[in-house]
């Protein structure tokens, strides 16, 4: 077989010699031509350097060293041809076999890679990579399941790696594979910053998927601690679901640290009022007193300020009078805001005008208002009216 090549290459070295002269290249353009290369010739020139029993592993590693060769000079096609010639010698090299698919890629053969794929995950040497690019063919096909199967075998084995992760959250968003996705944004979040568009996304994941508030309140929590006061806002929301939970001591850490920020003279009036509230459930009414008195000097017509200091006033029997005047001036802000109004009602009780706080609060009835407090107060107010049965059937209506 070699004798055979050897004789042809000089035939056609006799026969270029004969054939008619040819102008002469010059040399720039000699420079700039790539030169051709013929498949069978390069292949020789391995064969050439071998003997007949040269074990495959030899002809392998040569092969693969051409491939190289091929790739240097950006003569993909022919890396391709050597690439799968080493492979053929040595078929369980699961290097070769990547390198193969690598190339089969880039030139967007896909259905040829797509086979070597299926069979390089298969193997205990399988890399991220190898399940990544069966992920990404899957998806073009439209096999999402499967897509998403390798996705996430592929983040497993490149753990850390965002692009991974983010390529796998945008395949979950359109499958709405949603207890998936909250797990994969979880792990992003933090790496990322917790950028708003993506923690409002997973807001809204927690919501869908009806994680714990105990949940939303640590992942705000994080987000607040990662980005200061640019988050109060979550900051602040992290302690409506604290004190929603009856942590009332965490909620009202939070929203200290807000406070001593010094944001926004609204903002400080919101976490203000939050703050007062907290210790009043808390039973540190003096406190909280304190805060909402603060509050008012600076802010006289916060009419939400002067209601909740006239309530507390008047439910902790400390000064009736005094919160009965100051939930009058709040109404005059706000005159048709029914808690305002079934205050009011609670002051006109706490002072003993129980049919002017009777008419207040079956008015609150009437238009609709369903409150435990409401129920209570018009409990009460009928109890001091002797009208018993009423009573009674108003306090059957607070629910736990």
């Amino acid at each position: 077989m070699k004798n055979n090549k050897l004789w042809l290459g000089f035939f056609a070295i006799i026969i270029s010699c004969s054939s008619s002269p040819k102008p002469v290249a010059q040399i720039d353009n000699i420079a700039n031509e790539e030169p051709k290369i013929n498949m069978a010739a390069e292949l020789a020139k391995i064969d050439t350097m071998l003997k007949a029993d040269t074990p495959s592993a030899i002809v392998a590693h040569e092969s693969y060293l051409r491939a190289l060769d091929m790739m240097e000079e950006g003569k993909i096609i022919f890396a391709e041809l050597f690439y799968k010639r080493a492979l053929a010698n040595e078929p369980t090299s699961h290097f070769l076999l990547e390198e193969l698919i690598k190339i089969l890629l880039k030139q967007n053969k896909s259905n040829e890679a797509f086979p070597l794929l299926k069979l390089a995950v298969q193997s205990p040497k399988a890399t991220g990579d190898n399940f990544l690019f069966l992920a990404r063919l899957y998806r073009e096909n439209g096999t999402l399941d499967s897509a998403a199967s390798y996705y996430k075998k592929a983040a497993e084995k490149i753990s850390g790696n965002l692009g991974i992760l983010y390529e796998y959250a945008q395949l979950l968003e359109l499958m709405q594979n949603y207890p998936e996705l909250k797990r994969i944004y979880d792990i992003l979040l933090p790496e990322l910053d917790y950028p708003p568009r993506l923690l409002e996304k997973q807001l809204f994941l927690y919501d869908k998927t009806s994680a714990s508030d105990s949940a939303t309140a640590v992942l705000l929590g994080e987000a607040f601690k990662a980005n200061g006061i640019q988050y109060a806002e979550y900051g602040f929301l992290q302690a409506e679901i604290l004190s929603n939970l009856k942590k009332y001591h965490e909620s009202n850490e939070v929203l200290l640290t807000i406070f001593y920020m010094h944001p926004s003279k609204e903002f400080t009036s919101k976490i203000a009022i939050r703050i007062a509230n907290n210790y009043e459930l808390m039973d540190s009414i003096t406190v909280a007193i304190v805060w909402l008195e603060q509050l008012l000097t600076t802010e006289p017509e916060n009419h939400i300020a002067l209601n909740n200091l006239g309530y507390m006033l008047i439910d902790h029997d400390k000064d009736a009078n005094r919160g009965l005047s100051l939930v009058e001036k709040a109404l005059h802000f706000m005159p048709e805001e029914s808690s305002y109004l079934d205050s009011k009602a609670w002051g006109l009780y706490k002072i003993g005008k129980y049919e002017e706080a009777l008419k207040i609060l079956e008015k609150l009835e009437a238009s609709g208002m369903k409150a435990n407090e409401l129920w209570l107060h018009l409990a009460k107010v009928c109890e001091a009216l002797k009208l018993d049965e009423r009573a009674k059937a108003y306090m059957a209506k607070i629910k736990e």
